[in-house]
């Protein structure tokens, strides 16, 4: 028989799929659904970035995700607080795929107009 998780190795679990859930949206594409999954990493990831740039997360944001990214956007909140860890220390070659997400999202300001942002 198998011995049942404890709460913190199910967190941990939930954290890295809920992470890998935002990554492959955010990395995968450019509409509004891709800026909020890549701002909630950034912003839960944001101490490791530099340079420092501010990551803000609108909460209503979180609202226009579809079920299974909002579950995992609040995963990502909800187990960075409780397990006091960033996300690219949680998954498998974090730290290239989070140097990735920056790269590719840290001039969203400038797409706005092209993408139709708000």
């Amino acid at each position: 028989m198998m011995k049942p998780l404890n709460q913190e190795t199910a967190l941990e679990i939930r954290y890295q799929r809920s992470i890998t859930i935002l990554l492959d949206l955010a990395l995968d594409h450019n509409h509004k659904q891709a800026r909020i999954a890549a701002s909630v990493l950034l912003s839960a990831n944001r101490a490791l970035i530099r340079p420092t740039q501010e990551w803000l997360v609108s909460i209503p944001d979180i609202g226009l995700l579809y079920e299974r990214e909002r579950d995992a956007a609040m995963g990502v909140i909800h187990a960075r607080i409780a397990l006091n860890r960033y996300p690219e220390t949680v998954i498998q070659g974090g730290a290239a795929l989070f140097h990735r997400l920056w790269h590719r999202w840290r001039n969203v300001e400038q797409w706005q107009p092209e993408y139709g942002f708000q």
